[in-house]
């Protein structure tokens, strides 16, 4: 998948998220080996960068489709990773990677996260479910970064052809991770702003 990376009709999926590598950098000198999230892979940018960072110190999860996710992990233990965890989904119609995560939930009766990348469907269907398990399994202190926060289906070319069947206008024109961030993290106490429109500390 890596491979990817850097070529034709990829570009904007090939850079690495400035602000998730440098929350995590944060920590790793803070002296933390932190266990971190990421929801949703692109072709794998942001984790080669954050396992560069890691350099097999505390864990990647990644959460996304199982043959994207075990073609990733092959790739990052080529260059020498072995501390990506993955948690694929099939592709069939109601299966997503809320799965993987509820079961991840009640794995793990405590939280275990120290910083949650979501980058998923970008869908109110997907991701507004994503933030409330992702809440459970974060730690006190810890993180959750939100992608795309203007992002609209209106204004991208995913599903040109038949996004009406699945969606509505009101829906295809919503920015849908604002209205996730607008209406479930930013009015919660127990979340403070730490970057405008992305980045959320849990404080309680």
């Amino acid at each position: 998948m890596l491979e990817h990376i850097g070529t034709p009709g990829f570009e904007t999926l090939s850079k690495a998220d400035a602000a998730v590598c440098e929350n995590v950098l944060a920590l790793l000198n803070d002296g933390h080996e932190p266990l971190v999230a990421e929801v949703g892979v692109g072709i794998g940018a942001t984790t080669k960068e954050l396992a560069r960072l890691l350099d097999n110190r505390g864990e990647l999860h990644i959460y996304d489709f199982e043959g994207k996710v075990g073609e990733l992990i092959a790739d990052l233990r080529e260059l020498g990773y072995e501390n990506v965890v993955g948690f694929g989904n099939t592709r069939r119609h109601w299966d997503s990677y809320n799965w993987s995560l509820i079961k991840q939930l009640q794995a793990t009766p405590e939280p275990i996260y120290d910083y949650v990348y979501l980058d998923g469907a970008h869908t109110v269907l997907h991701d507004g479910l994503a933030f409330f398990l992702c809440d459970r399994m974060l730690k006190v202190g810890g993180c959750i970064d939100f992608d795309d926060y203007f992002w609209s289906v209106a204004g991208s070319k995913w599903m040109a052809d038949n996004r009406y069947e699945f969606m509505t206008e009101d829906q295809v024109a919503e920015q849908q991770i604002k209205l996730v961030v607008d209406t479930l993290v930013v009015p919660d106490e127990r979340y403070e702003e730490v970057t405008p429109h992305k980045v959320y500390r849990k404080v309680a």
